[in-house]
């Protein structure tokens, strides 16, 4: 008979030993005993002291896995099943995802949990329910924490990603981004002086190269209280703790200004509704709606054209050479982006968001959890020196307690990050997306069809006759 290789998995928290007896001694004496009693091979001892079992940034445990997906264990075993993990949700990811994918089983002895055995494997089908519980409390003590920090007059949410254009996000709080801020005042005065939106955005891009890239972030300024003090939670605004950029008066003047102009505006030109949105893909500068001759019928030819294709556009483009790009027939590229609408679902927004780089586990979190990961590592390292006697305690204490510190620092801002305001916004996307099945495209105004593909689609790009958009969530 083939003897199974045994990893010992311990685990005791600071205040746990103190008031709750699960001493690393008395754990790791019973699970030896327990892999002696059954003929076990002890691969290895794995020792996690004073820390938590919120989450699986331990060293030990880290090491474990890697033994795991190394194929150096068969059977890892714990005291009780909070050692491995206090969260369901983590407790099943690293039985199902990294244990049972390994062909490696588990068990907790106070539970008498074993995976290989019929009732342990159904165990886990009754973990995954409270998984699923436990994800879903933590998704609605998010949405009232952000509700709350709305109502204290606190912005809530975005992280560094997804921040207001004119403020930076520190400590919690909005910022004012002087450059940005400046930038969204003389939107506003321009627009109160009687200037268009593409106006603005020519205006802007060359007092201020570079730093308000879309003309969408202009109209989108346009119509942001948060400017004049106010925050948004569930369509309900409450008074904010940051500092205003412009006056409640001037909103309203604007508001009322935009209103007027719906009903001003070239009809033609209203008919294109992806104006402000589209961009060549060749050269970068804006596409606009550009409408032929009458024909015989008395029907017009319509597309969508480069600025920089066209000899009178100096003052529309870019600094780039005269573009060679083809226009493209405005029935043709908006059925392409109100497909692309269609077939957006309220299961498939947040696997089109990922693609689009603004998902929850982003970049930023990507490189917190790398950093938490190397000081994990570091302290590793010193505890394996201090546990081996190469090193006494009083040469590893004050590295320890430091990168415990800086440990703590990335963990509050893991934290703070991993509950921004990104499920909100995909909430708020996924309830305008359940939606589309009703949206009549035949019968809706052109304002209506343009507010929706506004409230979806960032981007649509246009290069050499193949088309494509960027969503914006």
């Amino acid at each position: 008979m083939i003897q199974k290789r045994a990893a010992l998995y311990v685990r005791v928290s600071t205040q746990e030993q103190a008031n709750e007896g699960y001493s690393v001694e008395a754990q790791q004496e019973k699970l030896e005993a327990y892999a002696k009693a059954r003929g076990y091979i002890i691969q290895g001892i794995y020792i996690d002291p004073g820390y938590s079992g919120a989450n699986t940034e331990r060293p030990a445990l880290q090491k474990l896995i890697r033994a795991i997906e190394s194929n150096d264990v068969d059977i890892v075993t714990v005291y009780k099943l909070d050692r491995l993990s206090r969260s369901q949700k983590d407790t099943l990811h690293l039985i199902e995802d990294v244990l049972l994918k390994n062909k490696v089983d588990f068990v907790s002895m106070n539970e008498s949990f074993d995976t290989s055995t019929p009732f342990g494997r159904a165990m886990i089908g009754i973990l995954s329910v409270f998984a699923q519980l436990e994800r879903e409390q933590i998704k609605e003590r998010s949405l009232m924490g952000r509700e709350q920090r709305a109502k204290a007059g606190l912005y809530h949410g975005g992280g560094a990603k997804r921040v207001v254009f004119g403020y930076d996000y520190i400590d919690g709080e909005l910022i004012i981004n002087p450059i940005e801020a400046q930038c969204v005042k003389e939107i506003y005065r321009e627009y109160l002086n009687g200037k268009g939106v593409k106006q603005i955005f020519d205006y802007i891009g060359l007092k201020y190269p570079g730093v308000l890239k879309y003309e969408s972030t202009c109209r989108k300024v346009l119509s942001n209280p948060i400017y004049y003090g106010m925050l948004t939670f569930k369509d309900k605004l409450y008074p904010g703790l940051h500092k205003t950029l412009i006056t409640k008066e001037d909103f309203d003047m604007v508001q009322s200004m935009m209103k007027k102009k719906t009903s001003k505006t070239n009809p033609f030109a209203r008919s294109y509704l992806l104006s402000g949105l589209t961009y060549c893909g060749q050269c970068g500068s804006r596409v606009a709606g550009r409408t032929g001759a009458k024909r015989k019928d008395g029907t017009y030819a319509r597309y969508y054209r480069c600025y920089a294709s066209q000899k009178s556009a100096a003052t529309h483009m870019k600094a780039v050479e005269h573009c060679s790009q083809c226009e493209i027939r405005k029935d043709i590229l908006e059925e392409y982006v109100i497909d692309r609408i269609k077939s957006l679902t309220p299961h498939n927004v947040e696997s089109e968001s990922i693609k689009n780089g603004r998902s929850n586990p982003n970049n930023d979190i990507e490189n917190l959890r790398k950093q938490l990961s190397a000081v994990n590592e570091q302290i590793s390292k010193l505890i394996d020196l201090y546990s081996l006697g190469k090193i006494e305690y009083g040469m590893i204490g004050e590295k320890v307690g430091h990168l415990q510190l800086k440990k703590q620092a990335i963990e509050e801002a893991l934290g703070e990050l991993e509950l921004e305001d990104y499920s909100i916004d995909l909430d708020k996307i996924k309830n305008t997306v359940a939606k589309l099945p009703y949206f009549d495209w035949e019968n809706s105004t052109t304002d209506e069809k343009r507010m929706l593909i506004a409230s979806l689609v960032e981007r649509v790009t246009i290069k050499d006759r193949e088309m494509s958009l960027k969503w914006d969530f």
